[in-house]
């Protein structure tokens, strides 16, 4: 059985709704910066998965309610191929993050998007 790993929660106001989620469950926020002046806003949920603020963006089609459950993957290459094969849509391959692990989304054949991580450093999530 795979785990969920990593959650992200579509935000147009990463400040409100940074606010909402650390006062409502307590989670702290942690800043990571990506380059480019963008950062990438985690929350320290206190349990061993990463949920995060993903911007909303018509180009990316991304729009709220667009939560993204990303299930722990130790070949992501195959998992996606296989996701294709069950008959996902690979929205996007491959992305990696260096330092941090490599990612790809699939919808699934109801049109729920869904992603798989593998972490750089096998054993953390």
């Amino acid at each position: 059985m795979r785990p969920v790993v990593h959650i992200e929660i579509p935000s147009s106001d990463n400040a409100a709704a940074k606010q909402f989620y650390s006062a409502l469950l307590g989670w702290q926020v942690e800043e990571i910066p990506m380059g480019g002046g963008s950062t990438y806003t985690l929350f320290n949920t206190g349990v061993d998965m990463a949920v995060a603020l993903a911007p909303v963006s018509e180009a990316d089609n991304i729009a709220p309610g667009d939560v993204i459950l990303y299930f722990q993957s130790d070949d992501l290459d195959a998992d996606i191929a296989r996701a294709s094969e069950l008959g996902g849509e690979v929205l996007l391959a491959r992305q990696d993050i260096p330092g941090f692990g490599s990612l790809g989304i699939f919808k699934d054949p109801t049109g729920n998007r869904v992603a798989f991580w593998q972490n750089a450093n096998p054993g953390q999530g």
